[in-house]
């Protein structure tokens, strides 16, 4: 950030011409909106397409980059003489959005809307399959538990399978060799999730589905958080993980 650079130009131009008399609070916040309002004539009316091809005249392209600098301009006036740090404030916003709106919550809130399912919310922590099962009055095999192996010590894979079935080591050991279920460290290591989070997109492993799982319409998986459910189309999380499509399950 550098908003102290621009506002000791802006205030040393200002100050030069006398002008401060007319910069109280309330007209440079009027003055702000006023100047938003004009760079908001250049998209009235426009599809998105159409202000992407406008803009690539430069005499369109010029008019807008000035309605956003006097914005930018009005914007530092106002934050000092109002004794705001710009840069410290815009630091300390950024830290709180992201506290409100942590990375990995947001992207499998994005992939789901992609992907056409939803994200469910029930109240409180769901750890087990029963507690699903009670809560969404769904049976077993419409949830999903995605769940993380080791193979030959080395390469992670995520193994899709439904609520009534446990995923066989004896079957993943006839296709990968060595595989072994991962401790919960490595769970969050490798998924950046903890166990019971694990949602069944957005994981970037090698993924299995279990045969069965794709004959639902729909499935109800981890949402990101304990807290957190994921619904959506199984042939959605075969195609959007490319999955491989085995017998995996027990």
């Amino acid at each position: 950030m550098n908003f102290k650079g621009i506002e000791e130009k802006v205030i040393r131009f200002r100050d030069e011409r006398l002008w401060r008399k007319y910069h109280t609070p309330k007209n440079l916040a009027i003055s702000l909106a006023i100047e938003l309002g004009e760079l908001l004539e250049h998209f009235q009316w426009e599809t998105n397409d159409e202000i992407f091809e406008k803009i690539k005249n430069k005499e369109v392209q010029e008019k807008i980059e000035e309605e956003m600098a006097d914005i930018i301009i009005y914007l530092v006036i106002l934050a000092h003489e109002l004794g705001i740090d710009l840069d410290k404030a815009v630091e300390e916003k950024l830290r709180k959005n992201n506290e409100k709106y942590p990375v990995k919550e947001i992207v499998i809130e994005e992939i789901v809307k992609e992907l056409g399912g939803e994200i469910i919310e029930p109240k409180g922590e769901v750890k087990s399959v029963k507690q699903v099962v009670k809560l969404l009055g769904v049976q077993p095999d419409q949830i999903i538990k995605s769940l993380v192996f080791i193979v030959n010590e080395s390469e992670p894979i995520l193994v899709i399978v439904d609520g009534k079935s446990k995923a066989s080591i004896e079957k993943l050991k006839k296709v990968f060799g060595n595989v072994r279920m991962a401790k919960a460290k490595e769970v969050e290591r490798i998924t950046g999730y903890k166990v019971g989070e694990v949602p069944p997109v957005g994981v970037p492993i090698r993924t299995i589905m279990d045969e069965k799982v794709l004959e639902k319409e729909f499935v109800i998986g981890g949402g990101g958080r304990i807290d957190r459910l994921s619904k959506l189309s199984p042939k959605k999380i075969l195609e959007f993980q490319k999955a491989e499509l085995l017998d995996v399950a027990e």
